[in-house]
């Protein structure tokens, strides 16, 4: 259904928004089956996304797909496993929708993630017991995103706006705005509101690829990032390869892992890190909140942290592990001022999405990360190193994006 306070194009850029993903995010390829689910927050699509299922569903037979399935999620059930550590019961959900995942996987099925946010799903339950349930969540989906980074088949993640999620961004305009107001940053952010956003995308991929391309050219060693509250320095392996969203399949199919993207990334040396950050937007943790966020990094380990609200869930996901304490990945943004130190302008062609995100937090990774320079605690990428090197990657059941009101150094 759509919403009586839509914009009255709102129909027309909804389906602009399924092609990107169809046509941009996922590449289906003809006769390609679909699988759409949710496994990081909700452990499956949350039912305000129906209006997205049906457009995404009619543009996937549009290019040919046969069958398109649903993982469906259940906020209020997920609670009651928490707050009643209902860890058996949780662990057959998870475990049946990893079965299904990995069923599509072996048959080389597209997949959709469609995350939403529940900003207050899990408020009062104590920081280990929610701590538990991300953990468990990742120990079922950890496996299938590793075999999906290493391109068993084409996937990609994009914002599934829903009421809970804009009642909690926009809570300065009226309620009856606010899923409107949500539903156009998101169309924004993934240019479905372009007369033309497939061109678009192509325009912008090529734009991304290459500052990838110059970056990689200059073989750098370092990257220090500096801000108020911040100062903190990687070293890059000498084997690094900055990347970018848009990844390959073994096959040889071009996807875009997320939607929106404005970033190019790498990983630092597990053991580098010195020095100290302030995390500039809360992050959405498995459904809590954690605000505040001040880490101080010595050899690559995290000595100290502190968080103004739900500081103790901070203390449990750094400890969830021994990488989820150390940095996974260094990323620089958009038309940043990162970008200082590339010496190719952004062209005037590719329009500055992350401009349009700045200002306001999105309590959703994939919009608040693309909004500025930003690193990650947690597992790395091993696709960011040309040669194995256990030594260097950080490894995690965690991968969490933090925010940095920060400058990059390049050296």
């Amino acid at each position: 259904m759509i919403h009586a306070n839509m914009q009255p194009d709102f129909a027309f850029r909804l389906r602009s928004y399924a092609a990107v993903l169809v046509r941009v995010g996922l590449n289906l390829q003809r006769g390609q089956r679909l699988l759409i689910a949710e496994p990081y927050e909700l452990q499956g699509v949350a039912r305000s996304a129906e209006v997205i299922i049906e457009a995404v569903r009619a543009a996937a037979v549009e290019a040919g797909c046969p069958a398109v399935e649903v993982i469906w999620g259940d906020g209020p059930r997920l609670r009651e496993y928490a707050l009643n550590k209902d860890w058996r019961a949780f662990v057959q959900m998870v475990g049946g929708n990893a079965r299904r995942m990995q069923a599509s996987l072996q048959n080389k099925d597209a997949l959709l993630f469609l995350p939403g946010c529940q900003p207050n799903l899990f408020d009062g339950i104590p920081a280990a017991q929610v701590t538990e349930l991300r953990r468990i969540s990742w120990e079922h989906f950890g496996p299938i995103a590793q075999q999906l980074v290493r391109g068993e088949t084409n996937w990609t993640a994009a914002p599934a706006p829903s009421p809970a999620w804009a009642h909690a961004v926009f809570a300065d305009l009226p309620s009856e705005r606010r899923l409107a107001a949500l539903w156009d940053v998101v169309l924004k952010a993934c240019r479905a509101d372009e007369p033309d956003p497939i061109t678009s995308w192509q325009t912008h991929l090529q734009v991304l690829q290459r500052y990838r391309d110059e970056l990689n050219a200059r073989c750098l060693k370092s990257v220090r990032y500096q801000g108020e509250g911040t100062d903190l320095t990687v070293t890059l392996p000498p084997e690094h390869q900055w990347c970018t969203a848009r990844l390959v399949t073994k096959s040889g199919v071009p996807f875009v892992a997320n939607l929106p993207t404005e970033e190019v990334f790498t990983l630092p040396h597990r053991d580098s890190a010195e020095g100290q950050v302030r995390v500039s937007r809360p992050i959405n943790y498995g459904g809590a909140v954690i605000d505040g966020i001040e880490l101080q990094f010595r050899s690559g380990v995290v000595v100290h942290a502190s968080a103004t609200s739900n500081d103790a869930l901070l203390q449990q996901l750094l400890a969830t592990d021994d990488g989820a304490s150390r940095l996974g990945e260094v990323a620089i943004v958009g038309a940043n001022p990162g970008w200082a130190s590339v010496s190719t302008p952004t062209p005037v062609a590719d329009r500055d999405i992350g401009d349009h995100l700045r200002g306001r937090l999105f309590h959703h990774t994939l919009l608040d990360e693309n909004a500025s320079n930003h690193i990650a605690l947690g597992e790395a990428y091993a696709f960011c190193l040309g040669q194995p090197d256990p030594a260097a990657m950080n490894r995690s059941l965690v991968h969490v994006d933090l925010p940095l009101d920060a400058r990059v150094t390049l050296a």
